[in-house]
């Protein structure tokens, strides 16, 4: 060890010095720096600096003049503490110094805190919202006049907890750091400071100070987290203990990762709603989407079996589902039971009961529209959090505009399906619409039925008033139709005066009521009014079928077979007109 002729303290306390893990100067009152201790050395050997002999506040911070506040400039008061910097190949160096006045000699302690300063350096470039705090723990220190207590006194002025321990871990001698950091704690053993009668488990000490020298230790107790560093004593006997709290960095450490995790997720969300908005801009069919969101973007959002419905522009009605996780049963109930005209009346929300469902929980989302619409429902398998719930939003909202913009195409497409006079369906429209109640039946069992009209003596009236009194008369019974129809039936006008009208879910007795309501309430005292101030009365031959009695295929001949029987019973009370 180097020394100087400005102060030569006992040999044992240069020792004990230089066992300190903690950087120690020695200054006369000229400011000369008299005495380090080694890891004061090691600091300044490593930024090719000499310090010996020098000012301190040259040394330290190549100044001319003396620190501001400088302690021997004010009565023996404690000076302010200061940062300072060391540039080594290796790496900066970030040292803490504090200044006291002692015997007319000035003491500065350096601590090393790089790792500090390096960790806030680090979360601050991860987060960008981690802002760099100042955790140097202030220590009291005091100091006697006597020599004969400096090195009590110079331990209690150590900013960290130090101990003093014989080769039985027996405590020699704590500094004031030791009650600061175990405040409850009067022990006569090191191991005791942390609720153990017996050292502790992988001591490095156990086999003797100097196998342990420079080794650490962490320990874990009432949600501190502290490291033990281990020294040999000056004489060889026992050893010197530092305890630093380090549980600042360790929650740091823990709010960096979890931070970084959350980054790490919400990037990869981000990633796949581009993805997703990509993929919905190229173009592809409404079963590629469907499919891509289940089995590409689903996965990543939410574990479990999940399923898509998507409404149709005719009510009671399914235009798209595809399930993941499911069996062909399970998905069979639960599309059923969307297409029941009693979920859709009562439901306003659209929902499931969960009685329908597989699971013993579940998440439903409605998929709704750019204008509010709902346009379709996801159904999850499991309860989903609000963040998760939110989280899914993200990509369930432009799928759901996606499908609006769909069905706004369909709804043009049923336009043009239209018959121009009444406005009824026409052919095309009604034979796509029996196809998919035709699937219904076989798929689900869902009933429905054909109900067949042509009107009554259309003919005469054409050629006693004219084809526009004829139109007229078409247009009131296809009006008269249109608003007798519940929401989930079609009417269609498939000839100059024939009309069909498909009942969903219901059966051939269903249809008889049909007619009969159609007869005596609907057409009874409905009548055309003719140019000549005469009114024109309303009749219409009617025939029915359902798929319950009749197999689908076979609904149009029985109900044309009805219904012509019906025009030849109308005829035999009226004059048949050629």
């Amino acid at each position: 060890m180097e020394k100087t002729d400005f102060f030569s303290p006992d040999p044992e306390i240069q020792e004990l010095l230089d066992a300190v893990q903690t950087g120690v100067l020695l200054c006369s009152e000229a400011c000369l720096v008299s005495f380090a201790n080694s890891v004061a050395l090691g600091f300044f050997r490593r930024a090719g600096l000499e310090v010996l002999g020098q000012p301190c506040h040259a040394a330290l911070f190549g100044s001319e003049a003396r620190c501001e506040g400088c302690p021997a400039e004010m009565d023996g008061r404690e000076g302010k503490r200061q940062a300072l910097t060391l540039w080594t190949h290796e790496g900066d160096i970030y040292l803490k110094v504090s200044c006291q006045v002692w015997q007319g000699q000035s003491l500065l302690t350096l601590h090393d805190v790089t790792q500090e300063i390096t960790l806030l350096r680090r979360s601050d470039l991860d987060r960008k919202e981690l802002q760099a705090k100042n955790i140097l723990l202030e220590r009291r220190r005091r100091l006697s006049q006597e020599e004969q207590q400096f090195l009590s006194q110079l331990m209690d002025n150590l900013p960290e907890a130090l101990l003093a321990v014989d080769e039985n871990f027996l405590v020699q001698r704590q500094n004031k750091a030791v009650l600061d950091l175990f405040p409850e704690q009067g022990v006569s053993h090191c191991y005791a400071l942390f609720g153990n009668s017996a050292p502790c488990l992988d001591c490095p000490a156990q086999r003797g100070f100097s196998e342990a020298n420079g080794q650490k230790k962490s320990h874990e107790t009432a949600g501190r987290v502290y490291t033990e560093i281990f020294s040999v004593a000056p004489n060889g006997k026992g050893g010197l203990l530092l305890f630093r709290d380090n549980t600042r960095q360790v929650d740091l450490i823990g709010q960096i990762r979890g931070q970084r995790e959350e980054i790490a997720s919400k990037n990869k969300v981000l990633s796949l709603l581009v993805n997703f908005g990509i993929y919905l801009q190229k173009g592809s069919g409404i079963k590629d989407v469907v499919g891509y969101f289940l089995d590409a973007i689903l996965p990543d959002l939410h574990a479990g079996a999940a399923g898509l419905i998507i409404n149709d522009i005719r009510a009671g009605n399914i235009w798209l589902s595809q399930q993941s996780g499911m069996t062909t049963s399970e998905w069979t109930l639960v599309t059923k039971a969307c297409m029941s005209r009693d979920l859709q009346r009562l439901n306003l929300e659209g929902l499931l009961a969960d009685t329908v469902l597989p699971w013993k929980k579940s998440t439903q989302i409605p998929l709704v529209g750019a204008q509010g619409q709902r346009v379709g429902l996801v159904l999850l398998e499991g309860s989903l959090a609000q963040d998760e719930r939110d989280i899914l939003r993200l990509v369930t909202e432009p799928l759901g505009a996606y499908f609006q913009n769909q069905l706004l195409l369909r709804q043009l497409e049923e336009k043009a399906n239209k018959d121009a006079l009444t406005g009824l369906f026409n052919r095309g429209y009604l034979t796509q619409a029996l196809e998919e109640e035709q699937e219904k039946f076989h798929t689900y069992g869902i009933h429905h039925a054909l109900v067949l009209g042509d009107i009554n003596q259309l003919k005469k009236l054409n050629d006693q008033y004219g084809h526009e009194t004829g139109d007229r008369l078409i247009v009131t019974v296809a009006e008269a139709l249109r608003n007798t129809l519940r929401g989930t039936d079609i009417a269609a006008r498939t000839g100059g005066d024939e009309f069909i009208v498909l009942l969903t879910n219901s059966t051939d007795e269903d249809a008889g009521h049909f007619i009969e309501r159609l007869q005596s309430q609907v057409f009874t005292g409905l009548a055309v009014p003719l140019p000549d101030g005469a009114e024109f009365p309303v009749t219409v031959s009617l025939g029915k079928a359902g798929t319950d009695k009749y197999p689908p295929e076979a609904l149009t001949k029985e109900a044309d077979r009805q219904m012509y029987a019906a025009k030849e019973q109308f005829y035999a009370t009226a004059a048949r007109y050629r």
